[in-house]
């Protein structure tokens, strides 16, 4: 799952710090390789799903939420982005907040320039909101930001 965000482009956006990169001499092969043969990754996450192209069966993204924040995000492995993969991501994490953690709303931030991020936002039913002008990302760099949020009038929280 981290292969998927370790590239240049992917990491303009994430911002995550080094030690949570995949190496580039790595990426390829774990990117080619089905999902479930990598060891995890010690993460900052409280919840992830890994995307996986139904298709090929390999990992095409990932998404995550953060429970004390109600925020989410997510990530496209290169070869799957520019398919409108993204909107079924958020989407997908959306209703885990909503269905199994039991969150009546979750919020995702972006910065405005990323408009492949905000369309899949938007196209995933989230809507513009208020939250700070600027976010720090994990990699301590501070890059504007635009807030959406998605909200359920019927969340529910998984036992267990």
């Amino acid at each position: 799952m981290s292969a998927a965000a370790s590239d240049p482009e992917a990491q303009r956006w994430l911002g995550w710090p080094s030690q949570a990169l995949i190496p580039e001499s790595q990426r390829a092969r774990l990117l080619a390789t089905e999902p479930g043969q990598g060891r995890a990754q010690p993460g900052h996450i409280d919840y992830s799903l890994l995307a996986v192209h139904r298709a090929s069966g390999l990992a095409a993204g990932g998404a995550g939420l953060y429970v004390g924040t109600q925020e989410v995000g997510g990530w496209l492995a290169p070869g799957f982005r520019a398919r409108g993969l993204g909107a079924e991501l958020f989407a997908a994490i959306a209703r885990f907040g909503h269905d199994h953690i039991g969150l009546p709303s979750v919020r995702a931030g972006t910065e405005p320039a990323n408009v492949a991020c905000v369309a899949a936002l938007l196209a995933a039913g989230f809507e513009p909101a208020q939250g700070p002008e600027t976010h720090q990302l994990p990699d301590g760099r501070t890059a504007p930001a635009s807030w959406f949020r998605h909200d359920s009038e019927h969340s529910a929280r998984c036992r267990g």
